[in-house]
């Protein structure tokens, strides 16, 4: 049986997560399975230090080479070739045959969407992040069925309820009535998990406006 994990990690925990701290970006990074002690993948950066943010991670030990694909507005896609041996969190991955679906930095943390073949993989892969300290925590697990079947509006039942708590709350406001922790405290996850719930739910709303719209 499939699982489908939503995991909310450190952004020291994987490349580039330092230089984010740093710069006003976001990244994501594309489909990909390491498997190998070098993977190559592409990874897209967002803000308006999208075009400068290649300076910054070049000298980075996990990271073999990096590559400018396009530079397009504030939106910059990098071809990237880490070293994987040097990245627990991906060989703790590859080991298992683990699939990285998504992969999004926000301000404080990443957001990984898993797929493994079972929960022994999932107690594994939390006790060796953990032994190389890494604090990963386990938002959400679903069967591949379950994650399939239809929903709503394309929401999970997680992000549906974050968001309208946040609305209920008043977190949309001009002047917010909640913050980021204290709807955390309410749903029992920490404010990265909430962050990154949000995160997921705008992009699922934004993209089904845009497939929606009649075509110009």
């Amino acid at each position: 049986m499939c699982l489908i994990v939503e995991v909310v990690a450190p952004l020291s925990a994987l490349p580039f997560g330092p230089a984010v701290e740093e710069h006003d970006v976001e990244l994501e990074l594309e489909r990909s399975v390491p498997t190998a002690s070098r993977a190559t993948s592409f990874v897209w950066v967002r803000g308006p230090d999208a075009a400068s943010f290649g300076e910054a991670v070049q000298s980075l030990p996990s990271v073999d080479d990096l590559t400018l694909v396009e530079s397009v507005s504030d939106r910059a896609l990098y071809g990237v070739t880490w070293n994987v041996s040097e990245t627990p969190i991906l060989a703790a991955l590859a080991a298992r045959d683990a699939v990285l679906l998504e992969c999004l930095s926000t301000a404080d943390s990443w957001w990984l969407k898993l797929r493994v073949s079972s929960h022994r993989v999932l107690t594994d892969l939390r006790r060796e992040w953990a032994a190389h300290g890494i604090d990963a925590e386990f938002d959400r697990i679903t069967t591949v069925a379950a994650e399939e079947a239809p929903a709503g509006e394309g929401l999970t039942d997680t992000q549906l309820e974050a968001l309208l708590l946040a609305l209920e709350r008043g977190y949309f406001e001009e002047h917010r009535g909640t913050s980021l922790a204290e709807l955390g405290a309410e749903l029992g996850i920490s404010r990265q998990a909430v962050a990154a719930r949000l995160k997921r739910a705008y992009r699922t709303l934004a993209e089904r406006i845009r497939d929606e719209r009649p075509p110009e």
